[in-house]
């Protein structure tokens, strides 16, 4: 008898362990890189496109799992199709470019790219991948936020706390900020980084952490004439 009931308990223990297989993720929430353009062009050898947005756009989404390895690359018979992309084109161009051309053709490499570094990590098919990574990004406008609260692309230094919090109280959750320098040692607002829950559709906080900066890091402007956050 103890023997037929402890079969009975391994056999739901394998069906229990496949269902976790089946229905959970490999990573604990997904990370949303925004990238502010200007930053981009100054920190980045082999220049930009003419004009770039004067917005924040998509720099990645991808899985994350605390404590763990970096999720990239994960093997998948999937890709990324052609249709996939002609059915979001707008939207793509717009919130997630490629910063080094406007070609259309040389930027679906971007997307494929993308998708395959980190996409094939995410538990669900590259539409939703798609999808998520802009509808996340047009969830709000951080160049507003800062705007509003007096932190302006001007070229001029903001303390990373003051950053920080302009989000925490726009939002109502932390994110994360990353900062790069350029070859003559000025330090800019490179990114911005917001968590989302592993179905893509709920903000969550970040660590608050902001990640290569010095106190007060510039956010620059480069001339160009300022664009409205695109609908």
């Amino acid at each position: 008898m103890k023997s037929k009931l402890l079969l009975v308990f391994l056999f739901l223990g394998i069906l229990n362990c496949e269902a976790d297989d089946l229905n959970g993720n490999p990573y604990d929430y997904l990370e949303l890189s925004l990238r502010w353009p200007n930053s981009y062009c100054l920190t980045h050898e082999g220049g930009c496109r003419e004009i770039v947005p004067q917005y924040f756009t998509i720099s990645y989404l991808r899985p994350r799992k605390r404590g763990g390895p970096d999720l990239q690359y994960c093997p998948t018979p999937i890709a990324l199709l052609n249709s996939t992309i002609e059915a979001n084109k707008n939207d793509l161009l717009k919130f997630w470019p490629d910063l080094r051309t406007d070609n259309y053709i040389d930027s679906k490499l971007l997307w494929m790219d993308q998708w395959k570094k980190f996409g094939s990590c995410y538990s669900m098919i590259p539409d939703d991948y798609i999808v998520y990574a802009l509808t996340s990004r047009k969830r709000n406008d951080l160049k507003k936020i800062l705007t509003n609260a007096g932190i302006v692309a001007n070229g001029n230094s903001y303390p990373t706390r003051r950053i920080l919090q302009a989000f925490r109280k726009a939002m109502g959750v932390n994110v994360d900020i990353v900062c790069e320098p350029d070859r003559s040692g000025n330090v800019y607002l490179a990114e911005v980084h917001q968590c989302v829950d592993v179905y893509g559709t709920t903000l969550i906080d970040c660590d608050n952490k902001a990640k290569g900066c010095d106190d007060e890091p510039i956010y620059p402007y480069m001339g160009f004439q300022p664009d409205k956050n695109p609908k």
